[in-house]
């Protein structure tokens, strides 16, 4: 219910969403499933298999809109916390399993990537299940079996979102070469990997390395991947780390307690779960080009080891543990209530809500999200001070979160559409744009327009294509231009062209422009 809300409310105004709908739609609508086009561009930068599976579900409806398109992310959203219930109860117990289930689930990143049309969190959920399988390998008899789960698992992830899928088996490797040694590469069976990994990845490989118009290796793989990761980074690679510790919030704030636990605790059974999380963290903290949903996949195994603290460490026969469970909640309020002070009494909150529309409104959904988080950490604070458990501590904070994401899913994506805007204008477009003729821009248009339209966008080359289309425009032909670029051609276009339609559309103000008649 909670990842579920926003959908069918919130817009598909960022680039890359509206791209996979479109690729999907592509599919689910047209039948063009092997190699689809976008604004009759060949697509080979991901593997097909995220917005394939967002056709499949479409399917059933018969259209890939903003209701059906976020149904993969949603679902991969909830295998994934299947995937740390099990991995904790299979290193653990099922409370911690539990646990780790709902320190993610209550994450508000995870929660907003929870219906994104992006294949990232198909990815993390691939990846989520091949850890649960190389653990379960671990500690086997007779590992043969989930190994080849794991291989499988890899597959899948590699499927859905290309190389970056391999930082699970350089994770993999550095498992079990901490534990076993050279021996662990035997164990790992790479031979019999390699090749689950080459087959599963042919059917779809194949068509992008026989087609002619593009070199997938050399454009796609060479260029996007390499240059992608490795150019050079404008901040420290140690700052950014820091920064993607930041999507694990609130929850990262007791990591400090946990180094300490770690340390002092040194349970065999954590060293795996601790090496693949750093691995992923540092992987993708040290990519030359960051985007905030790269480091989902960390999340998962980070969520593991937070409810291990957190259920484990109260009970530990050890007061000082107690005693740091509790001082980091009581830190953790201490945040909050600075938090709900700044949004409730400061000028500034103003600003906050006006450059992101997670932050709640004025008025009752900052009220009730201020005594839901400060509600759950004094209770929170409470048991743990009264000697109660950990998982009762951590199920606490965890309803008040849930709560607060409750009200976000009902207010956020309602404020996202009103500053995007892009719902409004491409309505109005379509109510003025004639039958046939080419819809145009200059010098770019997100693929919101292309998806909300149900028409391609052509984007114009550069200064001497415009002046071309502006001095001799086509029949029925319609152009979108940003105020600005309108403004510095405007004095020797006026006479050929008008504005048909004027309104802002996310930070800018558009214009919508057609030959006069």
């Amino acid at each position: 219910m909670v990842f579920g809300l926003p959908v069918g409310r919130r817009p598909l105004f960022n680039q890359d969403e509206a791209r996979f709908a479109l690729l999907a739609r592509e599919g689910a609508e047209h039948g063009h499933w092997v190699l689809p086009r976008v604004r009759d561009v060949i697509y080979m930068n991901k593997p097909p298999l995220y917005f394939w599976t967002v056709a499949v579900l479409a399917l059933p409806f018969g259209v890939v809109d903003e209701t059906t398109a976020p149904v993969a992310s949603v679902v991969s959203a909830l295998l994934t916390l299947l995937a740390v219930v099990a991995i904790g109860r299979r290193l653990w117990r099922v409370e911690i399993g539990l646990g780790a289930g709902m320190v993610l689930a209550s994450a508000p990143f995870f929660y907003f990537m929870s219906h994104q049309v992006v294949s990232d969190m198909m990815l993390t959920a691939w990846l989520a299940w091949a850890l649960y399988f190389l653990l379960s390998a671990r500690i086997s008899p007779v590992p043969r079996r989930p190994l080849i789960a794991f291989y499988l698992c890899l597959a899948g992830a590699l499927a859905t979102k290309g190389p970056a899928a391999l930082m699970g088996l350089a994770a993999a490797l550095a498992v079990v070469l901490g534990e076993d040694g050279r021996r662990g590469l035997r164990w790992l069976r790479l031979p019999l990997g390699v090749g689950i990994l080459a087959v599963s990845t042919l059917p779809w490989l194949l068509p992008y390395l026989l087609q002619t118009e593009r070199s997938y290796v050399g454009n796609v793989v060479a260029m996007q991947y390499g240059q992608w990761y490795f150019r050079e980074k404008r901040h420290s690679r140690i700052i950014q780390l820091l920064d993607n510790l930041g999507r694990g919030l609130p929850w990262t704030l007791f990591l400090g307690a946990g180094f300490w636990w770690w340390w002092h605790d040194s349970d065999p059974r954590r060293r795996a779960l601790l090496v693949w999380t750093v691995v992923i963290a540092v992987a993708v903290s040290f990519s030359g080009e960051q985007r905030a949903r790269y480091f989902l996949p960390a999340l998962p195994p980070l969520a593991v080891l937070i409810a291990e603290l957190l259920v484990r460490a109260p009970q530990s026969e050890t007061p000082r543990a107690r005693r740091l469970i509790l001082a980091s909640y009581a830190l953790l309020l201490l945040a909050a209530a600075t938090v709900l002070a700044l949004l409730l009494g400061s000028t500034a909150a103003a600003g906050m809500r006006a450059a992101d529309s997670f932050v709640p409104a004025a008025g009752w959904q900052t009220w009730v999200t201020g005594l839901l988080l400060v509600g759950g950490l004094v209770a929170a604070v409470v048991v743990i001070g009264r000697g109660g458990s950990g998982l009762t501590a951590l199920t606490v904070l965890s309803i008040a979160l849930g709560g607060i994401l409750l009200v976000e899913g009902w207010g956020y994506p309602m404020r996202y559409a009103e500053q995007t805007n892009i719902r409004g204008f491409t309505a109005a477009m379509a109510a003025r744009l004639p039958t046939q003729g080419r819809v145009l821009a200059y010098p770019d248009a997100v693929l919101s327009y292309d998806f909300y339209l149900r028409r391609p966008v052509r984007e114009l080359s550069g200064p001497a294509e415009l002046a071309d289309v502006l001095d001799r425009p086509r029949p029925g032909d319609v152009l979108l231009m940003r105020e600005a670029g309108w403004a510095a051609v405007r004095p020797q276009a006026e006479g050929r062209w008008q504005v048909l339609l004027a309104d802002r559309v996310g930070r800018d103000r558009v214009l919508l422009l057609a030959p006069r008649s």
